[in-house]
């Protein structure tokens, strides 16, 4: 009997769904408001997502919420994180404060925050969902981000 040898690239993994949602508001805030409209339960996670970019260490905060009706674990995740730097200035002022951003996905830098619910009998409907993000007026939009088109998948790696 001949043998058959599979590699990663034979399947496809595509086992959770992302949306990507805008808004101007604290990351415990829009967990606050969207526990409200989805009637979910996101608790911040102890510790932070922490990912090296650019030799930085940078830490995006994260919520999570399990649905034991579907056996299920959603996150709520930063993708946008404001880090504050100490630059050696030539100017009076020696040493000098400096913000930059950092984002999780690189490759949608206007996403605010994502929402990753794993999905791995394919049963959720992103839809459904954001219908109910869409109405909150905390929330300036809310689509679907196709997961086939990130450039780093690994990023939201979280278990």
């Amino acid at each position: 009997m001949k043998k058959r040898r599979f590699s990663l690239s034979d399947f496809e993994f595509c086992d959770f769904k992302l949306i990507g949602l805008h808004s101007q508001q604290e990351p415990h805030k829009i967990a606050y408001f969207i526990n409200l409209a989805l009637e979910t339960n996101f608790k911040r996670v102890n510790t932070d997502l922490e990912l090296i970019i650019n030799g930085k260490t940078i830490h995006f905060p994260i919520f999570e919420f399990f649905n034991k009706d579907w056996d299920t674990k959603s996150y709520l995740i930063s993708n946008k994180v404001n880090v504050e730097e100490k630059v050696i200035g030539n100017s009076l002022f020696a040493i000098e404060d400096y913000l930059s951003q950092e984002f999780l996905l690189s490759d949608h830098k206007r996403v605010d925050y994502l929402l990753k619910i794993n999905d791995d009998l394919n049963i959720f409907d992103p839809k459904l969902i954001i219908d109910r993000l869409v109405k909150m007026r905390q929330i300036s939009m809310a689509y679907t981000i196709e997961t086939d088109a990130i450039k780093h998948p690994e990023h939201l790696i979280l278990d």
